[in-house]
């Protein structure tokens, strides 16, 4: 048997390759504290690779940590809506990571489950 076949797909939800604005921070309790102004200027603006509704692949331009919790903001274009979610990074390498959701609004849900149907009809 070919070595290809032998790859057992374990997703959840089958993602669809996206290429969307994703800004991100990561989640420290001390920085938390500070103040609006500080967190700003801690967030990250980035792309995403693929998306589904269990988790998306960003870019990166430093290595993200497994383990590490991003709070994320998703631009999705149709409709022009901005989803937030908190995230854990739970496989990195030198160009980005992947993120498993594990906290998002139910209308957020619901706008990015509607987003990936429109682009695998």
């Amino acid at each position: 048997m070919p070595e290809g076949s032998m790859f057992m797909e374990r997703r959840r939800y089958p993602r669809v390759t996206v290429e969307i604005p994703v800004k991100y921070r990561l989640i420290d309790d001390q920085k938390e504290l500070a103040s609006v102004f500080e967190r700003k200027k801690r967030d990250t603006h980035t792309r995403s690779l693929d998306l589904s509704l269990g988790g998306i692949y960003i870019t990166a331009d430093q290595q993200l940590k497994i383990g590490n919790i991003l709070r994320l903001e998703i631009a999705v274009p149709e409709p022009n809506t901005l989803l937030s979610a908190f995230a854990e990074v739970i496989w990195s390498n030198d160009t980005g990571g992947g993120l498993h959701f594990l906290a998002m609004k139910d209308e957020d849900s619901q706008s990015l489950k509607a987003y990936i149907e429109k682009l695998t009809s």
